[in-house]
């Protein structure tokens, strides 16, 4: 959910609600932070919005499918190449389907995420001519993560998906 930060907001406010309640002497700390938080999370919002709104292509073809809720937000259409397990391994027929589905809606991109190999990602892009770009789901901090928190990385997600999906 937190690749939604719309959702991502809903949630550190109900948290920030629950913490309110559970320590009514820090209330008002809890919901000064909660209110700092999600201003930068519809700060965010705003960009991802105005970055992701004229993108040539709408299919995003993912490693695995991670990135639900930020297509759904964003007006994205995605297709996991390993469904929701980043370690499931696709049988023959859904990798064909793959890059069917790449070259049938001339995606120029399929992205590798930041912890998992991205050698099913390479696969589907050597058979289909597209490149390779890595997304970063931010289920962990890595020396390969494109930034040193949710911010940066979101970002660098903005910035990556620009550039792979054509955006202007």
């Amino acid at each position: 959910f937190w690749l939604d930060p719309t959702r991502y907001a809903d949630v550190a406010t109900a948290i920030a609600s629950q913490l309110a309640t559970k320590d009514p002497a820090h209330a008002t700390a809890y919901q000064q932070n909660a209110k700092s938080f999600t201003d930068a999370l519809t700060a965010l919002d705003s960009e991802l919005t105005a970055g992701l709104k004229t993108c040539a292509s709408k299919e995003l073809v993912t490693g695995h499918a991670a990135f639900a809720y930020l297509a759904d937000r964003y007006g994205l259409e995605q297709e996991g190449i390993a469904g929701i397990s980043p370690d499931a391994e696709p049988d023959a027929a859904t990798m064909k389907a793959i890059v069917e589905h790449v070259k049938g809606h001339a995606v120029t991109t399929v992205y590798a995420e930041t912890l998992v190999s991205p050698a099913l990602a390479q696969t589907i892009a050597n058979e289909t001519g597209a490149t390779v770009a890595v997304l970063d789901p931010i289920e962990g901090l890595s020396d390969s993560s494109a930034g040193k928190d949710y911010f940066e990385i979101m970002r660098s997600n903005l910035a990556t998906l620009k550039k792979g999906q054509g955006c202007s």
